[in-house]
């Protein structure tokens, strides 16, 4: 009887030691991403900040960003976090909103007439930069990027 109650304690402990070690390990592949951006040419609007995980998200653009949101200009700055984001390859769009419509306004030739910036600020040729140049490895508990 004593070795059956000794066995099951075993095996109880070994399933907790288990579930706490899956749990640990998920914890630790998952991270906080703060985007801290600066030189906006005004306090007013809002910074409308994409991220994307792959080439595919990055060229369909605001629409298929994995995350999206909008924060408030202050001080011609602003500071978005993504949190527990799984570890891998990520990169950052925005733009300046500055006249709070939610669209990117552009003049009649298509370029654009509000602030915009990338991760790595990164630059693009008559088009937004390659998603190998914004891209950035996420594979910390906090990674922080700045783009001016």
């Amino acid at each position: 009887m004593k070795i059956r109650i000794s066995r099951c304690i075993f095996m109880f402990t070994i399933s907790l030691l288990l579930i706490a070690n899956t749990s640990l390990a998920a914890s630790e592949s998952t991270g906080n991403l703060i985007v801290n951006i600066s030189g906006f040419p005004s306090s007013d609007g809002f910074a409308m900040v994409a991220l994307n995980d792959s080439e595919e998200s990055y060229k369909g653009g605001e629409n298929k960003a994995i995350a999206k949101t909008k924060t408030r200009v202050v001080d011609q700055k602003a500071q978005v976090i993504f949190a527990n984001l799984p570890y891998g390859s990520y990169g950052v769009s925005l733009y300046h909103d500055e006249n709070a419509n939610e669209k990117m306004d552009k003049n009649a030739m298509g370029i654009p007439k509000e602030a915009y910036g990338f991760s790595n600020n990164a630059k693009g040729f008559f088009g937004k930069p390659s998603y190998k140049d914004v891209m950035f490895q996420l594979n910390s508990a906090e990674k922080q990027i700045t783009i001016k």
